[in-house]
């Protein structure tokens, strides 16, 4: 294979790669002195000039649309041409750095936090060109820089095929373990399909293995039709590790697009927080929280006699001979908080932990009526019954309390405990 010299006003020093359609050379800008990369269609696939033809036509409307957009993980357009030896050309930038190919071949998978860098990265800068409205058609690890800087995605539009035979072309076509089903199917490309062809991409930097693997171009694009990849969980064998992005990426995989993600953008953050923050193994509840039997026994013994005691006061309140005010609410409390507090203090301790004196001491009465409060809960139907009854009492305790005796009812405004009552 011979390159040319010259393209344009680059001088070509070498080939940096190729793919199913195009060449990319390293060449330097003869006015600028800067190097840069040129995309040129390869000369060896045998397109009939009309369909060449058409195909510079697009790569001219997808050039303009890409120079639209700006991204930090995009490369960058600088340039487009026509040249008598190899007809349309692309300059973009040049990176100085490996493919997301060659790091996986190389080092295997990449570092669990690198992926979520690049995730969202990635989603981002695709998320930004869809709303361009143009369509990369072709991501894949061939196509991911890794710069000193982040992330780059490449080709914006170079893979995007017009509408003739040359999409019939398996050579062209490029590698099927990326495209979506409706892309394969129907040639239906999209922000969803570019979402599906990242999530294998992130899947197999993750992995290190395709998510549809296969050497023959059909049985892979069958599996991608029917059949789900392995769950990273299992390949890696930490369940708890793996679990939050095996769902996120599953979802990104769906073989229904209305399924994934709304953006790529929105399916990077999510991969990129499950990666973060995966599922936390689960853990005993403090010592502290825990509430033993026998402790509830006692709650529930100390909720009755308070209630018990209640009622008897208030009993005793409305049947009293004397002029006097009955028992009032508040010294129903103080009998109810004494009854707690001495209740309380023959509660047998956790049978897990000793609390430390200091600890008794400065709790004090709060864990009393803290204790109170939560056995009333707990109480059994006998308790129960007897608060419902010790409500009623205090609602006429407190009305007694404001008018002296008359057969007649109180014209006095009830108390919040009376109303309750009614």
């Amino acid at each position: 294979m011979k390159l040319p010299d010259r393209i344009g006003r680059y001088d070509v020093e070498r080939l940096l790669g190729q793919g199913g359609m195009g060449r990319v050379l390293l060449a330097r800008d003869a006015v600028l002195g800067r190097l840069v990369a040129v995309k040129i269609l390869r000369d060896d696939l045998g397109i009939p000039p009309e369909v060449k033809n058409a195909l510079f036509t697009r790569m001219r409307h997808e050039a303009r649309a890409a120079a639209a957009v700006s991204h930090p993980s995009m490369i960058t357009l600088h340039d487009m041409g026509e040249d008598d030896g190899v007809g349309l050309y692309l300059v973009f930038e040049y990176v100085d750095g490996p493919t997301l190919r060659d790091r996986i071949a190389e080092d295997g998978p990449l570092a669990i936090l690198e992926v979520a860098r690049i995730a969202r990265e990635l989603g981002a800068a695709l998320t930004r060109a869809h709303e361009a409205g143009v369509i990369h058609r072709d991501v894949k690890p061939e196509n991911v820089m890794l710069s000193a800087t982040g992330a780059k995605i490449t080709d914006f539009g170079i893979a995007r095929l017009p509408d003739s035979t040359i999409t019939r072309v398996g050579s062209v076509l490029g590698t099927p373990a990326y495209s979506a089903p409706e892309a394969l199917a129907a040639a239906d490309f999209g922000p969803r399909s570019d979402q599906f062809s990242l999530a294998a991409t992130l899947y197999e930097a993750l992995s290190g293995r395709r998510a549809f693997a296969g050497d023959d171009a059909l049985a892979v694009a069958a599996r991608v039709a029917t059949e789900e990849p392995a769950p990273i969980a299992s390949i890696s064998g930490d369940a708890r590790r793996w679990a939050r992005a095996d769902v996120v990426l599953a979802r990104a995989l769906a073989k229904n697009r209305d399924a994934r993600y709304p953006t790529v953008e929105a399916f990077g953050e999510a991969l990129a927080l499950s990666l973060e923050r995966p599922a936390e193994a689960r853990t005993d509840p403090p010592r502290s929280s825990v509430i033993t039997r026998s402790t509830r026994r006692w709650q529930n013994v100390i909720a009755a006699t308070a209630a018990l005691v209640i009622v008897g006061l208030v009993a005793l309140g409305r049947h009293a001979q004397n002029p006097e005010p009955g028992v009032s609410l508040k010294a129903a409390s103080s009998a109810f908080a004494a009854i707690v507090g001495t209740a309380h203090s023959a509660t047998p301790p956790h049978p897990r932990a000793a609390r430390p004196a200091s600890a008794d001491a400065g709790a004090g009465a709060g864990a009393d009526a803290g204790a109170g409060a939560g056995a009333g809960a707990g109480a059994g139907a006998g308790a129960s019954a007897g608060a419902d009854a010790a409500g009623a009492g205090a609602g006429a305790s407190a009305n007694s309390s404001r008018a002296a005796p008359s057969a007649e009812p109180s014209a006095a405004p009830s108390s919040p405990a009376s109303a309750a009552s009614r």
